[in-house]
């Protein structure tokens, strides 16, 4: 997670492109993943959406983030291809269980959304600063809290990875050897999967009285002014909802017609 600009070197067409930009072009990609009806066409989302988390360069961040959902992933693959209900075709067989073709379908499917999400989310995540995005949505009108709020969704995921490196460094310090399997990895996970989420959460609350105590809230506080010149921000905007609103109608044609 970047906290100021000092962090972040970027090109100049990414930092051309103001932060409510990069969020709509979040809602444009899962919108499009969720409208896919079929695998091939999820798949297709699913490289756009990958492409543009390769171009921030950050491959270790991109894993760490995609790290999060493996498990799930996984688990979708196991439970869709033995018991969803549409079931009928056998793929293959593992000892005594089989999985179907198209219950793996319908989970590689889910797959796709959620990486959709994840790459759609790291390109935003990568590319701006808290500070950037925090000026950029209250000169945009926002208030002090709503900003609050949507920064600290945008950010829980970076924030439990860097504290769960933390644990991992504290562990590997007090002599506890490092997991090699990725299964092993996984049961690792588990023990410290609780104080994680209670850490991360209890960090977001500590964040949100220190700013109050400075004054965030106040009424009279005036927002910082913008530092960055974005290109054609406001056309970037509608340019991007027409695509969502268009894209939800479409999905709304093919669900009512077919």
């Amino acid at each position: 997670m970047r906290n100021n600009a000092e962090d972040l070197a970027l090109p100049a067409w990414q930092a051309a492109i103001d932060p409510i930009s990069k969020l709509l072009l979040i809602l444009l990609f899962t919108l499009a993943a969720f409208a896919a009806g079929n695998l091939p066409s999820a798949l297709i989302i699913l490289a756009a959406s990958f492409i543009l988390a390769l171009l921030t360069k950050n491959l270790h961040t991109l894993w760490g983030m995609c790290a999060f959902s493996l498990f799930l992933i996984l688990t979708m693959l196991l439970i869709q291809g033995l018991f969803w209900p549409g079931n009928h075709t056998a793929a293959f067989s593992v000892a005594s269980l089989t999985f179907y073709q198209e219950g793996l379908d319908h989970a590689a499917l889910l797959a796709c959304r959620i990486l959709t999400i994840i790459f759609s989310s790291s390109f935003f995540i990568q590319t701006t600063t808290i500070s950037e995005n925090a000026r950029y949505l209250e000169n945009s009108g926002l208030s002090y809290q709503q900003v609050y709020v949507l920064m600290s969704v945008c950010y829980i995921l970076p924030q439990m990875q860097e504290n769960l490196r933390k644990i991992q460094l504290a562990q590997k310090a007090r002599g506890i050897a490092p997991a090699k399997s990725l299964l092993s990895r996984i049961k690792n996970l588990f023990p410290v999967l609780l104080p994680l989420i209670v850490k991360s959460f209890q960090q977001a609350m500590n964040r949100s009285i220190a700013l109050q105590l400075r004054g965030y809230a106040s009424p009279k506080r005036r927002a910082a002014c913008l530092t960055n010149d974005y290109w054609k921000d406001k056309f970037c905007h509608r340019l991007l909802i027409a695509s969502c609103l268009v894209l939800l109608g479409v999905k709304a044609c093919l669900t009512i017609f077919n």
